[in-house]
């Protein structure tokens, strides 16, 4: 369903009458309603997908949940026995441990190979990827790995675990949400007011905008050019395009956001920010950080601290600190997890290798940035 088409604000009108109309007890029933509808709109496939996603990371997250309760009773029954306490801590942690790395094992297998695996292999036809697969992976695998290290309890409810999961604006373009962000705004009785419709549709319109004039418009002459005989064409023309081949993705990208940013705010949602001003950035390892937010932030949340923090890690930058320089050693880990974290944004854009390479590339250059620091600073 295209953002800007009669079908989609229809939907959305539709949807906003009732959410407002009707009792407010039953909003969040309306809008779990929608987010089903949308997907059997976009194919019935998608519905199907993530209700997998949903149903297994429920229950696994239940199956950790129950784990903890269990090992907090048993290590008050233990009462002084230190040993007793160390095994059954040890004992837990690897029953959480299996369920937590099967459940990722099904969620991202089935990402694997719905987004990888397929084209690698040359498959055609077939079903189509998935709507949001990669968002509501990443948000759902975000909620098991919080639920794991104990940031809050698993949602006993699977009707108000599916209206996080299947939220519809943000599986269209993102952001990558966080449950303890939304859970409390889906509870709460949501109220409609100007203010709120003022800031909701100015933030659509400034995304149409970004979106179908300014992406869409530069487009078609980017095609001609980078498309066309390069060969004979002046380089400052083809040095101009790929500037504006940069515009128009930034355009394209973060306008969509800011149109199911604003769909959101309609419903009385917050969702997080994705975009914060990244061609004003002042290195490369900044421009990150503004650039697809809650993607980094993910990244750097259940990818880069961990890695950072393995022990082979800390090893290397000890061994680095003492056989080196106490700064290579300190940024070592960092950068290690970063070269780790930008190959994985790399495979998370395509199954290509180019994408690979210019992950790499990434994480290369900001990790030797931090290594080189007090080269810069001299």
């Amino acid at each position: 369903m295209d953002l800007f088409s009669i079908g989609f604000v229809s939907f959305i009108a539709v949807f906003l009458i009732l959410y407002y109309v009707l009792p407010k007890r039953f909003q969040p029933v309306i809008l779990l309603f929608a987010n089903i509808l949308f997907y059997l709109v976009a194919g019935k496939w998608n519905l199907i997908f993530i209700m997998v996603t949903a149903l297994t990371v429920w229950a696994g997250a239940l199956k950790i949940g129950s784990f903890s309760d269990e090992y907090k009773k048993k290590r008050k029954d233990a009462g002084s026995d230190k040993e007793e306490k160390k095994r059954l801590k040890e004992k837990y942690l690897r029953k959480k441990r299996i369920v937590l790395a099967l459940v990722l094992l099904i969620n991202f297998g089935i990402l694997a190979y719905m987004k990888y695996f397929r084209v690698l292999a040359g498959f055609k036809g077939g079903l189509l990827l998935p709507l949001g697969i990669s968002f509501y992976t990443f948000q759902a695998a975000g909620y098991l790995i919080d639920v794991y290290g104990g940031k809050y309890d698993p949602e006993k409810r699977f009707p108000d675990f599916l209206l996080f999961v299947s939220f519809f604006p943000q599986l269209i373009q993102g952001p990558i949400n966080r449950f303890d962000a939304l859970k409390e705004q889906f509870k709460k009785d949501h109220v409609l007011t100007s203010e709120k419709v003022k800031n909701a549709v100015f933030l659509i319109l400034y995304g149409l905008m970004k979106k179908y004039a300014v992406a869409n418009m530069l487009s078609d002459s980017i095609e001609a050019v980078l498309g066309g005989d390069t060969a004979s064409m002046p380089g400052s023309l083809i040095v101009f395009s790929i500037l504006m081949y940069s515009a128009e993705q930034y355009a394209d990208f973060s306008g969509g956001i800011d149109i199911v940013l604003g769909v959101a705010k309609l419903f009385d949602i917050e969702m997080m920010p994705n975009f914060r001003q990244p061609y004003f950035s002042t290195s490369l390892e900044d421009f990150w950080r503004r650039w697809h937010i809650s993607l980094g932030a993910w990244m750097r949340d259940y990818v880069f601290y961990p890695f950072a923090l393995l022990k082979f890690n800390q090893k290397a930058g000890k061994w680095s600190s003492e056989h080196i320089n106490k700064h290579f050693g300190r940024v070592l880990p960092a950068a290690i997890s970063n070269i780790v974290v930008f190959f994985l944004v790399g495979i998370w854009h395509g199954a290509y290798l180019h994408y690979v390479l210019w992950g790499l590339y990434n994480g290369l250059i900001i990790a030797l940035a931090d290594m080189l620091s007090p080269v810069f600073q001299s």
